[in-house]
């Protein structure tokens, strides 16, 4: 016999031990290991019943028929095959037991060749079975351990694996359909990413494509899915790309800051003769004029124009200049009330109503002129949204998110407030509603808090106001 047949089990019960003792010569002569039971109680009694590549049953036991042990001996041995051996006048019930779930039949008497070629083929059916077991177990231990993630689709039913788990932060049981998937995963745009799916899904997944997600701890990422179909299943290889795409825009947006910084310099550099010149020549009209206020009043009107140039200029050049941080441990509510002290030359402070409000303590390390800068920014935007009676309300406060300690400024002003496009553009740099300004202004507010490693968001609404929202990392020394 093949060596294959080595180690394989068999299991013979039958009542008459002589039937036994010849079945059990033949086959262990042919090497198997082989095992036996006078009973269907005897044969339920043992532990190993699974271990065993075939089952030869008399169909007629003394403690019962072998169709009523079929269920409990296939729960118990799933992976075995089963041989009714029966004579010719019983061959109605033993269909019957084949249909129950029995494997095959062997006639009384049984002859040596025919059990042969039988079991040999039995055993060749369950080497393939067990290698495939085996392959399989192998397969979903990889699957499993795979450092990327791993999703497999069959028809709507998801099937993930540990890493996806983790970089979702929700169980298997949790995201285990299609629609369940992007119900959970994508909320707020869960049509538009199952279309986007959908439409991949229609042209093969012919490539892959990016998702944005919110994980179970509310930390948003971006997912890339790259799939692949076979019959009616498919298969994800989902991989975590945030880090890659900030890093994508972040190096898209150097080299578009170092052409304007380049353009912006140069630029500059050709008209600061052109503007010193032109006060130059403002200086020695407004001699020729001093007793002439009308003209005096229009060269002073061509001045502050030089000036807002001069002042655009700088503005372009600081929001394409690297932002290089010199960090100090300071506390908020003095750089604010300075940056309030840095516009009485604009505006008249009598008329600013500011309210302060302390929730902790609010000394944290940052870059204090950058911060500075950022609120004389957001202040000068808060007044001037409300010319006549502006009245500022600044909360600082301590929150705790995700593990980690951050301070929250809050400034909000009761101006006109913004419509929602320019809401959703108001980070957009050049985009302004201004008739002056470049429409930098909040966009290097942006680039300043991101370098603190922090985050600002503008809420607003037509007719009650604008809240400025500043969250930014406390690190403990």
């Amino acid at each position: 016999m093949d060596s294959e047949v080595n180690q394989l089990s068999v299991l013979i019960v039958d009542d008459d031990e002589a039937m036994r003792h010849s079945i059990r010569r033949v086959l262990e002569l042919d090497g198997y290991q082989v095992k036996v039971a006078g009973s269907g109680q005897e044969m339920l009694g043992q532990d190993d019943l699974d271990e065993h590549f075939a089952i030869l049953l008399d169909r007629k036991l003394p403690d019962g028929d072998a169709g009523d042990l079929i269920v409990g001996l296939k729960e118990r041995a799933p992976h075995s095959a089963i041989l009714i051996v029966t004579g010719h006048a019983d061959m109605d019930s033993t269909l019957a037991a084949i249909r129950d779930g029995a494997d095959d039949y062997l006639i009384k008497p049984v002859e040596p060749d025919s059990l042969r070629k039988r079991l040999a083929s039995l055993a060749e059916l369950y080497n393939v079975r067990r290698e495939l077991l085996a392959s399989e177990s192998r397969m979903r231990f990889l699957v499993e351990n795979l450092p990327a993630g791993a999703v497999f689709v069959d028809d709507d039913a998801l099937f993930i694996n540990r890493t996806v788990e983790h970089l979702t932060g929700y169980q298997a049981c949790e995201i285990g359909t299609l629609q369940d998937w992007f119900r959970v995963l994508c909320p707020d745009r869960f049509e538009e990413c199952l279309d986007k799916y959908r439409h991949v899904q229609a042209n093969n997944f012919k490539q892959a494509c990016l998702f944005p997600i919110v994980r179970k701890d509310g930390i948003r990422r971006e997912l890339r899915i790259a799939a692949h179909r076979y019959d009616h299943n498919e298969v994800w290889l989902v991989t975590d790309v945030t880090e890659l795409q900030d890093a994508e825009r972040r190096m898209v947006q150097a080299e578009r800051l170092a052409a304007i910084g380049q353009m912006v310099t140069g630029l500059a550099h050709e008209s600061r003769n052109a503007l010193q010149r032109a006060r130059g020549c403002l200086d020695l009209l407004e001699l020729d004029l001093h007793e002439r206020p009308e003209q005096l009043n229009l060269t002073s009107r061509i001045r502050r124009a030089l000036g807002d140039l001069q002042r655009n200029y700088e503005e372009v050049r600081q929001y394409a200049a690297p932002i290089t941080l010199d960090l100090a441990p300071v506390d908020l509510n003095v750089v604010l009330q300075a940056s309030l002290d840095d516009l009485n030359a604009t505006f008249d402070q009598s008329d600013v109503k500011l309210k302060m409000e302390r929730r902790g303590e609010d000394a944290i390390r940052v870059d204090v002129h950058r911060i500075g800068q950022v609120f004389r920014n957001i202040l000068e935007n808060a007044i001037a949204a409300d010319r006549e009676s502006p009245q500022i309300s600044v909360v600082l406060e301590q929150h705790v998110e995700n593990g980690l300690k951050w301070l929250r400024c809050g400034i909000a002003d009761r101006g006109a407030g913004m419509d929602q496009e320019t809401q959703a553009r108001v980070f957009e740099p050049f985009y302004t509603t201004k008739q002056s300004g470049t429409g930098l202004g909040m966009p290097i507010c942006k680039r300043i808090i991101e370098a603190h490693r922090g985050q600002i968001q503008v809420s607003s609404e037509l007719g009650v106001g604008t809240c400025v929202r500043i969250d930014l990392p406390i690190q403990d020394d």
